[in-house]
This record gives C-alpha cells, structure tokens and sequence, in this order.
C-alpha cells in the first residue's frame, strides 16, 4: 500500500506520516520544500502546494490513497483538488462540518467525485492552544473570547490514530468519525492546566467579540466564517462541545487528555533557559529539523551571515526565504556539531554539513560557528561565520 500524505510537515500530518510508516504502508508525502522536510529517507517526498492540481496529480499518482487537509477558509479551487487526488480519501474535517462551511463544502466535493472516503471530524486540536505561549512566556495575562467556552480538544496523536486506522483496517470507507478528546474544558480551565504543567499563575481576560473576530480577520478569514466562528464560540458557553468515544472505540485504549498535551508541550510555554535553547537548537539542526530550530527563534529574529547575503535577515520568514533558496539544489547527507559553548545570555555552535549537489552529483562538506544572543527563552540574534562557503556562494 502506498498513501500519499498532504500536509505532512503539519500538527496532524506528521503523526499520519510516523504511524503509517509503523504500520509498515510506504508513504509519499506532499511538501512545499522538500529540503525542509525532515522525513526519514524512506518518506518519498513530492515537491508541490496542496493549491496545485498538477502538483497533486503528480503526487497521486500510483498511490493507493490520500490523507487530505485542506488549508484554506474557503472551498474554492477544491473541486480541482479533489478530482486530482486516488479514489481511496481520508479527509481532515470538523465536528462542525455537518453545519456547512468549507468543510462541509469539501466533504460534499468529495462525495460527488465518487471517492471511497472516511471523513475525520474532530473537535477543536488542543495544539491550537500554541498560540497562547508568547503570553505565558512573556507575562501572566491572557485574553480570549468566551473563557467559558467549552471545547473538548482533541490531542493531534489521536486524530492521526485514527486516520491511519481508516486505511490499514477494513470497515472505514463510508464512514464519519466524530473525534474528541475524553472531557469537555473551558478556556479557562485549559489554560489552567497550562499553567500547572509549565508551574506559573496565569490569569483570563474576555476579549470582545469585534477584537475576535478582527483577529481571524488578520489571520486571513472572510468575514463570514470570522464572524461564524465568534458565534461559535459564544454558543459553547452554555452548549459545550460533546465528548464522544469514539477514539476508544477505534484504538482500543482511552483518549489522550488534555492535561496530557500540556505536559508533553509544557517547555513551548515557559521561558528556557540559555542552555535549554541552545541544546535544543542544536539538536533539531543536527536532525535536520529546520522546523523546530524555528520554534528557537524570536518573531523579530536578527540573522547576519555576510555569506549568505549581503544584508542582515530580519524576522524568520525572511531568515527561511534565504534558507530556501540556498538549498534550492543541496542535499544534506550528514550534519556533524560542536558545541554549544555557553555564557549567561550566549552561545555558539559550529556544525558541520556533508551535502551533495543536485544538479551536479557533486559532494562537498560547509562548516560555520553560530554565534546566538538569547532573551528571554529565544534567540534573537545569530551570527554565521563560515569556514568554507556554503553551497552556491
């Protein structure tokens, strides 16, 4: 069985990628870069946008099925998506899909197309809840709309738990999975139990529902699913989200709690210290995880690499733009380090890449001493000073 993998370099998507590739199925993965990708040489990676019918129908090829999440707000150009996508489809919706919106709008496409599919609709992803740790990390306050709402987050292990049991067990095609995590929480009880993991106080504002709704604008929302969504929100007060059993029922063992997350992401949401952020940086460079090392970096990361441009990389898409087009043609086949060396607020790390050339087959080895300034749990200023050049300087 071969099972091609959208959204693999995703919260979700990763955990379909491991648990399939333990249920020993071949997995083809979907990726915008694949450089970036991190997978295991086993992972055959497609380099495309999900956006991409051509992309897609090359990725489909030959596969037996497809996880599919779909990333927009919006069901427009899913139509071409879906008819470019195997016959066999596990599809990533919402408990809410039944209502409408753009994940009723894809299960719909996907039922006219005639696809063999299984819809996953789970409650709200407890991993949402990474977007409240720059609060934790830099203060005791947090605003939300509705603190009372009543979500019965699902834990994204259990959602991929799941989906990989909807293609390796017979039984599944045709069928609507209702996904939650085993108790319904209120914002405030989960960010209480946060707080527990991570050992500080944090206190719940109410955010009105305008400065809700205008953040789900900025995210890029229509204004109708943010407006739906506040809605949403304030129905759950007094309407909590169900608990089903389904994930029991499914694996065999008891959902993953919420208290469970948080325990497991626990560091996301304090301040590391000096040598928590350079071992982990270290580590996930060394692993290839460029993704992860991200996770180091201020939002207004400073990068100087005098190499690699001319001029400082402010933020971290610019730092990851740069990333990109230096290893447009590079494939890094082992990474070596040392270090880190550490002061109270700095550390350095010189590693050492074995990369071959793309175009060329040519092999080579870069080795560069990064120089980090840490505050406050992340890195806000590295410093790259090469020994060798780094591949197509």
């Amino acid at each position: 069985m071969r099972i091609l993998v959208t959204g693999a370099t995703g919260r979700v998507g990763r955990h379909v990628v491991d648990g399939l590739r333990a249920a020993g199925v071949t997995v083809r993965a979907l990726v915008r870069t694949p450089d970036l990708a991190a997978f295991s040489p086993e992972v055959e990676l497609i380099q495309g946008d999900i956006t991409d019918a051509d992309a897609v129908r090359r990725a489909s090829a030959d596969a037996d099925g497809a996880f599919l999440l779909w990333p927009s707000f919006s069901a427009e150009g899913a139509s071409d998506i879906v008819d470019a996508l195997p016959r066999r489809v596990v599809y990533l919706s919402s408990l809410n899909a039944g209502e409408g919106g753009v994940w009723g709008d894809v299960e719909q496409l996907l039922r006219a197309a005639g696809k063999e599919w299984t819809f996953l609709r789970p409650s709200g992803f407890a991993v949402n809840a990474q977007a409240w740790a720059g609060d934790f990390r830099s203060g005791d306050t947090l605003r939300l709309p509705y603190p009372e709402a009543s979500r019965s987050m699902i834990h994204e292990r259990d959602i991929a738990a799941v989906a990989v049991l909807s293609f390796v067990n017979p039984g599944h095609v045709g069928q609507i999975y209702e996904l939650t995590g085993p108790q319904a929480l209120t914002q405030t009880e989960q960010v209480a139990t946060i707080a527990r993991a991570v050992g500080k106080d944090m206190h719940v504002v109410p955010l009105t529902e305008d400065a809700a709704r205008q953040a789900m604008l900025d995210q890029g929302a229509d204004p109708a699913l943010a407006a739906s969504a506040v809605s949403y929100w304030a129905s759950l007060v007094g309407n909590p989200e169900p608990v089903t059993t389904t994930v029991t029922e499914l694996t065999g063992r008891p959902a993953l709690t919420f208290a469970d997350w948080a325990h497991e992401h626990a560091d996301e949401f304090r301040v590391l210290s000096t040598a928590e952020v350079a071992q982990g940086y270290a580590d996930a460079l060394s692993a290839g995880r460029l993704d992860a090392a991200l996770a180091f970096l201020s939002p207004d990361v400073v990068r100087s690499a005098p190499l690699e441009s001319t001029t400082e990389l402010k933020g971290k898409a610019a730092i990851l733009e740069n990333t990109r087009h230096l290893n447009a043609d590079v494939e890094y086949l082992a990474v070596e380090s040392l270090g880190p060396l550490l002061t109270a607020d700095h550390f350095a790390i010189r590693f050492t890449f074995t990369q071959r050339n793309t175009r060329t087959d040519a092999r080579s080895q870069a080795t560069k001493l990064s120089l980090c300034t840490v505050e406050s749990g992340q890195i806000t200023r590295e410093e790259v000073f090469y020994y060798t050049p780094p591949s197509g300087s």
